[in-house]
């Protein structure tokens, strides 16, 4: 899953993660600083909201593309990996 979540935050700046929350990112641009006389390249930040939880279908997508199945089964698939991940939240 976290392999999917990572192609498409290359591609877009939000990836929802039905049920769970939504990873969001925001490019950064190249920066200097005088005092240390150093350069800082471009970066993208990563961020997380666990109020976004609605699927728009953008990962189930890419998911069932990749594997080759339906998209139905790629949500249950998601909800699996939501369910363990909730699991492992609790469980520490």
């Amino acid at each position: 899953m976290e392999q999917y979540i990572s192609q498409l935050l290359y591609r877009y700046q939000c990836v929802t993660v039905p049920g769970f929350g939504a990873f969001l990112t925001e490019n950064r641009s190249a920066s200097l600083s005088e005092d240390t006389n150093t350069f800082y390249p471009p970066k993208k930040v990563i961020s997380f909201n666990f109020h976004l939880k609605n699927n728009d279908g953008l990962l189930a997508n890419h998911i069932a593309l990749a594997e080759k199945i339906d998209d139905e089964k790629a949500i249950a698939l998601i909800e699996e990996e939501v369910t363990s991940w909730k699991y492992t939240i609790q469980k520490k």
